[in-house]
This record gives structure tokens, C-alpha cells and sequence, in this order.
């Protein structure tokens, strides 16, 4: 399995080092196991800690090596369906409860990284999306409409207010969520780590769950050089589930997003691109985003021209196209830095809580808002565990697979196509 500096996320350069975490060896024992290092699987079991449960967390490489530490920092209050729309999703009465809830997870994350003094150079200066097009544009007053009628700090912005706040003039209009924010996912990931070492849990690296099983009313979890043993299991590794219990990793298409960084640009050239420390992203149906880090990299994501997951330059020339026309001023800027990871996307596109069997849970398909969604779902799911299905704030779902999965990749591709089409003649 690839090394961080092969994946080449640029986080890695201001991130703190990660911890020096045991294989798994021989048998071991716990309350709980959590099966996942990225931000749900922490978030479960840095919660479940806190409230006084053993905590034994495994992942296939280390804490925050998939898209947890490869994203782009963005802090996202809020799906990406509407708070009006909740209710076809969750049912009318459970609706409000999680557009109240899903909206305050940045607080979530915020009050970690205060809490834990997690340094990830954490910015609450709200979240900016984009509107390439009149279409765009309706949707984004239609959201913002919502929003103010549920009293949140939101505003529409014009086509010179937002070329004003973020430094391009290619988007017709946007909305800042002051919810929002941003930071270095890398970083923010080591850091639960370490805070969840603090309490009595234990973290095991490079040990694959090859196989789950209950026996005698435990779960058995089975690595290729040991297993562990808990009353309850988690299940948190979203866009990167495998097999190891059926059909679960068919609920969800994982998505190849990618990004690139310029080099650090110079101060004259920063203080023109996002000059309030937001991150930003645009609705555009094969949406773009970026941000800088505190270096002062340009970082420019969304989808690459690769259908798994590379560093390879060659597949990022659609992204540094994509982020000249946005962006002409950086075009003499070199780019530095090529990476990309896996997004859970679901059918619906809202994340989904399984309960898959007795003591046995599972969450995914944050749709490209792991940060905040992420985050809140691991505190979720240790609920779950401490007080049972009735606190269950996003409703469990039953398991059902997306049809057709296997072809997921020749229906992605035309979907693709098919957005990109829309985005240039339809925008």
C-alpha cells in the first residue's frame, strides 16, 4: 500500500507527523471496535472514549490515509439536498431535527479542534459556493432563501461581490454560509488521533479487517496477524469499503475527486485570490473547488481524467486547464503537488446509518462533505452504541444496494459526459 508522500496530498507539508501506531498481533480485547481511521471511525471512537468505553480502532494503513487526508479542508454545514427537500429523505418529522443537526456539525468539528488544541490551521470564516450560470444562480437564492427562514447566518452575493471575495470574475454569483470554514484535513485527522489516545482506546495501523463474525454474542474481527473481540463494532470506511460484509460497499459509488498546488504564490498574488481566508466551491453539476493553504498555495480540485485513483501529472491537466480559466493569474505559478482519493457518493445524496446487525453499525456517503458530515456521523454512531436506536438523529436506513453496481463504472462514465454536456450549454 502506498505511503502518504506517493499519494502526494499536500497537507502533509504543515501537517504534524502521525503517530507510531502497533500492528495488530495475536488476540486483543475491547468494548468496542471501530473499523476506519478517517474522520467518522475517529470521531466514533474519540466520543465513545470520552464516555468511558475501551476503544480499539483498526485501519488498513494509519489514521487519515484515504480521503480524510487528502481532501480539500472544507468545513460544510449542511447536505447537498436542500432543507426543504429533507423531508422526502427522512420523513416530515425527522426532517427539521436533521437540517438543525447537519447544519451545526462545523461546531462539532470546531469544538475538537479547541477542545484537543488540535493544530490544523483551523479557519471559521465561512464557506462560499459559486454559480457558474443563471440556473446555478436560482438555486443558490432558492438555498439561501431556505436558510434565512431558519435563521442562518447566510447572505446572497452578486457577480462583483463574489469576483470581490474570491479573486476570479468567471462566476455569476454565489452565497457565503458563515457556518463554515476550513482547515488542514491531514492535520485534523492526526489530531483526533492523538486525542483519542488520551482516553482508553487503542490504535492498531496497517491491519486490514479481512473478516467479521458474532460468536457466542461478541464480535470477532479478523486481521492476517490477529483478531479482536468487542461486544459492539463499527463500521466506518466509507468510499473505501471493501468486502467484509455483504453488500455494504454496493450502497455507494466511490468517485475519483483529484486536486493539484501551485507553489506557494507571492504575497501580492494571494492577497488577490480568496483574501478572506474562505474556501469555495461551485454548483456546477461536475463542480470545482480550491482554497489556499497557509503557505499560500493555490490548492483547485474535482474530477480528474483518471477512473481510479492517481498522482500521475498527465491526469490532471483538465484540473489545471479548469483552474487557468478560473484563475488566469496563476498561470505562471508552477504546479507542485498531484493527488486525488475516493468519494462515497449514494443514490440519494445524503449519508446513510445502517444497522446492519445486532451491535453492529455502519455510516457512509458523505457525498464530498466528510469533514463536518463525517465527523458528525462518528459522534452519531457512538450514540448509538450508548443509548440505543431512539437517539438516532440521521434515521437508520435499511441497506439497499444501487443496481446494477457492478457496470458502476461505464454508468459514471456517461454520466460524466452527460454533466459535462449540461454544465457547457446549460449552465
Amino acid at each position: 500500500m502506498a505511503e502518504l508522500s506517493e499519494v502526494n496530498p499536500v497537507w502533509g507539508r504543515t501537517a504534524p507527523d502521525g503517530g507510531d501506531y502497533p500492528l495488530l498481533e495475536g488476540s486483543a480485547r475491547a468494548e468496542v471496535i471501530v473499523v476506519g481511521g478517517g474522520f467518522c471511525g475517529l470521531s466514533a471512537a474519540l466520543h465513545l472514549a470520552e464516555a468511558g468505553r475501551t476503544v480499539a480502532l483498526i485501519d488498513s494503513f494509519e489514521p487519515g490515509w484515504g480521503a480524510s487526508g487528502r481532501n480539500g479542508g472544507q468545513v460544510i454545514p449542511g447536505l447537498k439536498v436542500d432543507p426543504d427537500h429533507l423531508a422526502e429523505h427522512y420523513g416530515a418529522d425527522a426532517a427539521e431535527t436533521v437540517a438543525v443537526a447537519t447544519g451545526a456539525a462545523p461546531d462539532l468539528v470546531f469544538d475538537l479542534i479547541d477542545r484537543y488544541a488540535i493544530e490544523c490551521s483551523p479557519k471559521r470564516t465561512g464557506w462560499i459556493q459559486l454559480a457558474a450560470g443563471p440556473k446555478g444562480m436560482g438555486q443558490l437564492k432558492d438555498r439561501v432563501r431556505q436558510l434565512q427562514n431558519r435563521n442562518v447566518d447566510v447572505d446572497l452575493l452578486d457577480r462583483n461581490a463574489v469576483a470581490e471575495a474570491t479573486g476570479t470574475e468567471s462566476y455569476a454569483g454565489g452565497l457565503i454560509d458563515r457556518r463554515g470554514g476550513n482547515l488542514n484535513p491531514l492535520a485534523y485527522a492526526r489530531g483526533l488521533a492523538r486525542a483519542l489516545m488520551t482516553h482508553k482506546a487503542t490504535i492498531y495501523a496497517h491491519s486490514r479487517a479481512l473478516s467479521m463474525k458474532q460468536v457466542s454474542g461478541k464480535w470477532v474481527v479478523e486481521t492476517s496477524s490477529g483478531q479482536l473481540t468487542a461486544t459492539h463494532l463499527l463500521l466506518c470506511t466509507n468510499a473505501y469499503t471493501d468486502g467484509c460484509w455483504p453488500r455494504l460497499a454496493h450502497t455507494v459509488v466511490p468517485f475519483v475527486s483529484g486536486a493539484v498546488a501551485t507553489e506557494p504564490l507571492s504575497a501580492a498574488l494571494r492577497d488577490t485570490i480568496l483574501p478572506g481566508g474562505q474556501a469555495a466551491a461551485d454548483n456546477c453539476r461536475l463542480l470545482s473547488w480550491f482554497g489556499l493553504d497557509p503557505a499560500g498555495r493555490l490548492i483547485f480540485g474535482g474530477r480528474t481524467g483518471a477512473w481510479s485513483e492517481t498522482s500521475d501529472p498527465a491526469d490532471f491537466r483538465n484540473r489545471i486547464r479548469r483552474m487557468h480559466g478560473i484563475f488566469p493569474q496563476v498561470k505562471d505559478a508552477e504546479v507542485t503537488h498531484h493527488w486525488s482519493g475516493l468519494v462515497a457518493l449514494t443514490a440519494d445524496h445524503v449519508p446513510h446509518v445502517h444497522r446492519l446487525a445486532a451491535n453492529l453499525y455502519a455510516a457512509l456517503g458523505f457525498n464530498g462533505r466528510g469533514v463536518a458530515m463525517a465527523t458528525l456521523a462518528g459522534k452519531l454512531l457512538s450514540l448509538l452504541i450508548d443509548e440505543g436506536d431512539d437517539s438516532a438523529v440521521l434515521p437508520l436506513v435499511p441497506l439497499k444496494t444501487i443496481p446494477l453496481h457492478a457496470y458502476r463504472r461505464p454508468a459514471v462514465q456517461s454520466v460524466v459526459l452527460w454533466k459535462k454536456l449540461l454544465d457547457r450549454f446549460a449552465p
